[in-house]
């Protein structure tokens, strides 16, 4: 059966050829870009890897130039361990009962399992930067590095992420008395712990960097679309993921198309839509990789929304809204046998850290940007489903040409 996610991408792109506008008013402001900065969460098993967003341009550059951004994203999830039942006759009992009650099922001391466990904690800071070169007219190169470091998330290096922040948040707005748990064990501290089932493990402290990667994308943009307001382009991505703890290659494909609506001479739309695929771990350079996830294979579906309008003195100011799929991390057919064991600590949420791991992964981003020759840029982003990502993310950053 076709997923229906790949039946929304189809139509999203007939209906964003359809509303093509013959001729381009040259009087009007238009934009050939969506401004969007790095808008990939701080996810604690995304961050290992090299993962795909949307290139929303209609052409290749003119003037190279450079993509900064800093990111905060605070993550918790109680710890817990994982048993999977090895025999399909003990996954076909497990299957019988809820994952927050399969333990009932067995003994977890005589089941023939696989196991694994997994705890995070603590506001993740991402640094990132990319340079973009034309190479051609229409082929472009960019090459970016992003490194990741787990801080407690205190004021005022953390001012909307940290743990103070969210639970007087949902104390007092929405939520109720510490819906996670994280009073429970404690506030404003940072740890990242996993084993995975084959016994590999990540331990991360509070000043730790990690999770440091090259990442290299080739777009084509090609001419068989004969119209002024759309433009589309074909990736390809190489990403070197340089950590201790995942030493590989990654190899993925994109495709992305962008579409100006010109509504006068100092205001305009721009839509975007990305599709993309990428294969996790192509080439493992050690054995002892650590698994992060079940999946080789992630895909993507990214859809933006940006309108911009131009001050009497050049500056252009845009606002948008960005919608970011992700297929889960691991297979889901296991979340159906799988046997979590609660944390004795632990009573609200206390299974979503892996849970959510079987899940799709989506969230939302809404960004503000303004500038001449250097555009600055700020967003935040909520995961509205609660399904891993950070509670909050925000981040800042410049682009400017070389």
């Amino acid at each position: 059966m076709i997923n229906r996610y790949y039946l929304l991408l189809l139509f999203c792109f007939i209906s964003l050829f359809s509303i093509a506008q013959e001729d381009v008013d040259l009087d009007r402001f238009t934009k050939n870009n969506i401004t969007k900065p790095n808008i990939l969460s701080t996810h604690s098993f995304g961050v290992f890897f090299n993962r795909l967003q949307g290139h929303f341009e209609r052409e290749a550059p003119n003037k190279n130039y450079i993509n900064f951004s800093i990111e905060s994203g605070n993550i918790w999830s109680p710890p817990v361990n994982v048993y999977i039942p090895k025999n399909e006759a003990d996954r076909a009992i497990v299957r019988g009962y809820n994952w927050d009650q399969a333990h009932r099922a067995f003994d977890e001391n005589t089941i023939d399992k696989d196991s694994f466990n997994l705890a995070n904690d603590g506001v993740i800071k991402g640094f990132k930067a990319a340079v973009n070169i034309r190479l051609a007219e229409k082929h472009e190169l960019q090459i970016g590095i992003r490194t990741y470091l787990l801080t407690k998330g205190k004021t005022p290096f953390s001012i909307f992420t940290n743990d103070t922040i969210i639970e007087d948040f949902h104390d007092n707005i929405a939520g109720g008395n510490d819906p996670f748990d994280r009073r429970v064990f404690g506030l404003n501290k940072a740890n990242i712990t996993y084993n995975d089932r084959a016994g590999n493990t990540v331990t991360i402290d509070a000043g730790d960097f990690f999770a440091t990667g090259i990442e290299a994308s080739y777009y084509y943009y090609p001419d068989f679309i004969k119209n002024k307001t759309i433009g589309v382009n074909f990736g390809g991505h190489l990403g070197a993921n340089l950590s201790k703890s995942n030493s590989s290659l990654d190899f993925g494909v994109s495709a992305n198309a962008i579409k100006t609506i010109g509504i006068n001479d100092r205001n305009t739309f721009n839509l975007g839509l990305s599709l993309g695929s990428l294969r996790k771990g192509l080439v493992n350079f050690k054995s002892d990789n650590v698994m992060f996830g079940t999946n080789n294979f992630i895909g993507f579906l990214e859809t933006a929304l940006e309108y911009s309008f131009i001050s009497k003195k050049g500056t252009i100011h845009t606002f948008g809204t960005d919608f970011y799929f992700q297929t889960s991390l691991n297979k889901k057919d296991e979340l159906e046998y799988i046997i979590p064991i609660r944390n004795e600590m632990a009573f609200n949420s206390w299974g979503q850290g892996v849970t959510n791991l079987y899940k799709n992964n989506n969230y939302w981003t809404f960004i503000y940007s303004f500038g001449k020759k250097t555009t600055t840029f700020f967003y935040v982003q909520q995961d509205l489903t609660v399904n891993n990502n950070p509670d909050i993310q925000t981040g800042f950053g410049f682009r400017f040409n070389i």
